[in-house]
């Protein structure tokens, strides 16, 4: 007696705590992706608008050749496959936002009185900001409509380094020697993911022209001689419409996939967390983690790549775990058409039975009235 109520028991359990992982994982995979921010902004892109928006990212190694002098053609090229799936590219709205950045190296960087540091540089163009908008905590983004390039967003960390305050939007700094001012001051990300990638460096984000002023004044040539320029680009993101399933992967595939093709990786970051594209990944999840393809990745990728590995656990787990109710409920359903099968020809008699009586009564009261 004892066994059966054991088992009784046993089996409500077990599905009660697999319902209860089913849904402590369905609310963590969101939770976790959410923290990857810059993978989501078709959304903020798209805004209330009924058109539907897809962000892709490009990835290349430094020896591609992508450089800023391509940024118009890559452009024009996305501006076509528009115009050919019947968007209006006269009407003067901008269909599409990008952005595009390059790691320039370590460099020194001063203040006007003698503090200094040393600090991870990146260059930046298009909107980049608005693909990676970091919790600003004083100032403002440079972008480049400004008719001067020489701002420059550093981290808190940087900021307290060679100022000692995060409060200090317009104060001149000095990068490898080149003058630019402080734009503005953000936060370094917090998620455990962005950190681990990002080490404990002091960032800085600069604008192109910055970054070839840079490579000039380290340059023992003059700019009549052809003194060094930067240029390169390691990292190209777009927003643009997805009015059929896969046109904005299929879009940039077309612009980048054979120029450059073994020089970049693509990345289609809208749907890169739904829990379908998580579990298929995870039945090739070494050849989703490991790349040998010799492309550095920046920061922030590695860090929601980072998030897709979790996730394809994650979603895996819940997958499994819905086994068990699905399969007790299986069970449950065999054992009732197998009890329905057992005690179908009891039911059938005590069936008649039961309106045979029903029918008797009446007629005695139909009698009995008469």
């Amino acid at each position: 007696m004892k066994k059966i109520k054991l088992k009784k028991l046993i089996i409500p359990a077990v599905n009660a705590a697999a319902i209860a992982g089913i849904l402590i994982l369905s609310a963590a995979g969101p939770h976790s992706a959410a923290k990857q921010k810059y993978n989501f902004t078709a959304g903020k892109w798209q805004g209330d608008s009924s058109e539907r928006y897809w962000q892709v990212s490009s990835f290349f190694d430094d020896d591609s050749g992508f450089d800023t002098s391509r940024i118009r053609s890559v452009r024009g090229q996305i501006m076509t496959a528009l115009k050919n799936a019947s968007y209006d590219t006269e009407s003067g709205m901008k269909l599409f936002t990008d952005a595009y950045s390059a790691d320039v190296g370590t460099a020194k960087i001063k203040c006007d009185t003698s503090r200094r540091a040393d600090a991870a540089v990146t260059a930046v163009g298009g909107d980049f900001f608005y693909f990676h908008s970091f919790d600003l905590i004083s100032g403002a983004y440079f972008s480049e409509e400004d008719t001067m390039q020489d701002g420059v967003v550093i981290d808190r960390q940087l900021a307290w380094e060679i100022y000692g305050s995060d409060d200090i939007a317009g104060k001149n700094i000095y990068i490898n020697g080149v003058k630019c001012y402080i734009s503005g001051v953000v936060a370094a990300p917090t998620d455990k993911a962005s950190k681990k990638c990002m080490g404990d460096v002091m960032r800085a984000y600069v604008s192109y022209d910055t970054a070839s002023a840079m490579a000039m004044n380290g340059s023992s040539k003059s700019a009549e001689n052809g003194a060094p320029s930067f240029r390169d680009i390691t990292s190209y993101e777009c927003v643009l419409p997805q009015p059929v399933e896969n046109f904005a992967s299929k879009t940039i595939e077309d612009v980048f996939g054979t120029a450059y093709k073994g020089s970049v990786r693509i990345v289609s970051n809208t749907d890169r967390y739904t829990p379908s594209k998580r579990v298929k990944a995870f039945r090739k999840i070494s050849e989703s983690v490991i790349h040998d393809d010799g492309i550095k990745l920046p920061f922030w990728e590695n860090a929601s790549r980072m998030t897709e590995y979790k996730l394809s656990w994650l979603y895996a787990a819940r997958r499994l775990l819905t086994a068990i109710p699905v399969l007790t409920l299986a069970w449950l359903a065999f054992r009732l058409i197998r009890l329905y099968s057992r005690s179908k020809a009891e039911l059938k008699i005590r069936t008649a039975e039961l309106i045979d009586r029903i029918i008797t009564k009446r007629r005695k009261n139909s009698a009995e009235n008469a």
